[in-house]
C-alpha cells in the first residue's frame, strides 16, 4: 500500500510469470513504474498502460504479470463516510467485496495481463465502501489450491469470506487463509497473498 496523500492510498496485488531472481526483478519494477506513474497523477488504466509499454520494452515474452490495483479514498464531509475504490484489473482475478451485513461478491472487470500484448486491455470500476466493508484482493494460490481434483475456488471463497463480515481487515485475512490452507493436507504449491482493504466504522 502507497500513500498518495493524506486522503489517497494506491493498493495493488499480482503474480507474475515465473519464479526466482528473473521473477523478483519484474516484481520490483512493476511496483516502482506504477508508483511513479500514479504519483504523477495518471488514472490507473493509462498508468497500467504505461507500465504495459514499460514491460513490452524488456521483450521477454516470459516475464509477464497479472496486476489488479486500486486507488483508495476517504469520503469526507459532507459526503456519507467511507471509501471510494477505483478499481483496475489487467489479467487479474476479481477482487471480493464483503459488506458488513454479510452479503460478498466478486467485482471489477477482466482486462489482458501486463506485458503480453502490446495493447492491454484494463478493466476499470468503481465501488463504494461503506463503514465496515472490506475489499480483499488475492493471488490465484487462493481459489487454485487443490483437494485432488477440486479447488477451493471463488464460491468457496465467497463463503468463506462472509463468515468474517464485520471484522477486522487482518482478522478476514487470517480466516480465509487458514481455510485455504486447511483445505488440503499437502503443502501449498503456489503463493498465497492476500491484501484487504476496509472502511472503518
Amino acid at each position: 500500500m502507497l500513500t498518495i496523500d493524506p486522503a489517497c492510498w494506491l493498493v495493488s496485488i499480482g503474480d507474475v510469470c515465473g519464479k526466482g531472481a528473473r521473477a523478483a526483478a519484474r516484481t520490483g519494477l512493476v511496483r516502482d513504474v506504477l508508483r511513479v506513474l500514479v504519483r504523477e497523477g495518471r488514472p490507473l488504466p493509462e498508468a497500467v498502460a504505461a507500465l504495459n509499454d514499460v514491460m513490452m520494452e524488456t521483450a521477454d515474452p516470459l516475464q509477464f504479470c497479472t496486476l489488479a490495483t486500486a486507488t483508495v479514498r476517504h469520503t469526507a464531509s459532507p459526503d456519507p463516510p467511507g471509501l471510494t475504490v477505483d478499481l483496475a484489473l489487467a489479467g487479474h482475478l476479481q477482487p471480493v467485496l464483503v459488506r458488513a451485513d454479510g452479503p460478498t461478491e466478486l467485482v471489477g472487470t477482466f482486462g489482458t495481463a501486463v506485458g503480453l500484448i502490446p495493447t492491454v486491455r484494463v478493466g476499470s470500476s468503481a465501488h463504494r465502501l461503506n463503514p465496515g466493508d472490506t475489499l480483499l484482493l488475492y493471488t490465484d494460490g487462493v481459489t487454485e489450491r487443490r483437494r485432488g481434483r477440486e479447488q477451493f475456488g471463488p464460491d468457496r471463497l465467497l463463503e468463506v469470506a462472509a463468515t468474517a463480515s464485520g471484522q477486522t481487515a487482518a482478522q478476514l485475512v487470517t480466516v480465509v487463509r487458514e481455510a485455504v490452507e486447511g483445505f488440503s493436507s499437502a503443502p501449498l504449491d503456489d503463493d498465497v497473498a492476500l491484501v484487504a482493504v476496509r472502511a472503518a466504522r
